[in-house]
């Protein structure tokens, strides 16, 4: 006899319903279906949809002469409730120890914790990892803005001189090559706004293509803090070459060819 995963009854049988009593083969032997398991969906460890249950009995006696291991690579147990799980641990270290007559540890033993520990680890270096990829961007991105200032201050020497020259304060010159810098990193962070939302399309058709769920969200509060930070990047590294242009001399400015 034989349990069939939902996924594995999809591809055997095209269905998951009255399937009961069916037979399929495996290494040509005959087992009969005695039900089917509810679908279950995937994990980081894989699926279990995909499965096919029968007594390790049979497969010892039957199965390992065709090529199957006679060994039992992993068991699963499952405690009576969350406050005994160190006391069951504890106690299924004790039986094989006994059974493998204490010798050196050949087994090894994980809880969904230290699974879930696991995970933690790993995606906190992806999020530093990331996260430093974001910063060298930023850093690059800025000192790009600030280059571009810099031209555009040379290129207007003369605008400069002659608006200071008509009263402009340092104050004013300064806050109007500020805003330009916040705008010109504003409109760089709403592009990449943008493109970020295509690419999370294209991740969510691609996953869908190949039959996992997958669906991308780009909440307004993120949108939100992208702005203003990309908003604050222009004004920082704007700081500079304004504070510059607001500290031009008109005659010289004016001079300036």
């Amino acid at each position: 006899m034989v349990v069939l995963g939902s996924g594995a009854a999809t591809t055997i049988f095209g269905a998951t319903t009255d399937l009961v009593g069916k037979t399929i083969r495996i290494q040509g032997l005959p087992f009969k279906v005695v039900g089917v398991l509810a679908s279950k969906g995937g994990s980081a460890l894989g699926t279990q949809d995909n499965n096919l249950f029968i007594p390790i009995t049979t497969a010892q006696s039957r199965l390992t002469r065709r090529g199957f291991s006679n060994g039992v690579d992993q068991i699963y147990v499952q405690a009576t409730q969350a406050g005994t799980v160190d006391a069951a641990i504890s106690e299924i270290k004790q039986i094989l120890e006994t059974r493998h007559n204490f010798t050196t540890d050949d087994f090894t033993i994980t809880n969904q914790q230290d699974i879930l520990n696991t995970a933690t680890s790993i995606t906190g270096v992806l999020t530093l990892f990331l996260g430093g990829i974001g910063g060298i961007s930023l850093l690059v991105g800025g000192i790009g803005i600030m280059n571009i200032m810099f031209v555009v201050v040379t290129e207007r020497t003369r605008e400069i001189g002659l608006r200071k020259a008509l009263g402009a304060r340092k104050i004013d010159i300064m806050i109007q090559f500020l805003m330009e810098s916040a705008v010109l990193s504003l409109v760089g962070g709403i592009l990449g706004l943008g493109l970020a939302w295509v690419i999370s399309q294209v991740v969510a058709r691609v996953a869908a293509s190949s039959g996992t769920s997958f669906t991308p969200v780009i909440g307004w509060d993120i949108v939100l803090l992208a702005t203003l930070f990309s908003a604050a990047i222009g004004l920082f590294f704007g700081l500079y070459p304004s504070s510059r242009a607001a500290g031009l001399e008109p005659v010289e400015a004016l001079r300036a060819e």
